[in-house]
């Protein structure tokens, strides 16, 4: 039951993420090679999946097809222990314009917190 009350509120969050914001253009040139691997958090914008955690980072690795696996996590300190979520990232457009929607409640078992 927690789980899913995570991920209806998740939902609810990332339901608001689905357009760029008025005055901002997509990355043109992207290279997905230079995107992939282990990012560091040097600030964030709050959501309840980071809250109260330290240490966190950001995978991303390339999928056949390509598609890309996301794996966000950090560590919780007050509960000892480290927490993570999986996901697929999905170019929207062209995959030389850095514009992907990245989905964290996949079917099937693929995206699991």
């Amino acid at each position: 039951m927690k789980s899913y009350l995570i991920a209806l509120k998740m939902l609810s969050i990332l339901a608001g993420c689905t357009s760029i914001p008025e005055g901002l253009q997509p990355v043109s040139g992207f290279e997905v090679d230079r995107y992939l691997g282990e990012w560091y958090e040097i600030s964030r914008l709050d959501h309840s999946f980071e809250r109260n955690l330290s240490n966190v980072t950001a995978e991303y690795s390339l999928r056949d097809g390509g598609e890309i696996d996301v794996l966000n996590k950090g560590y919780d300190k007050s509960k000892g222990e480290w927490r993570e979520i999986k996901g697929v990232a999905r170019f929207i457009g062209e995959k030389n314009v850095g514009s992907l929607k990245v989905s964290f409640f996949v079917p099937s078992g693929e995206a699991t917190t």
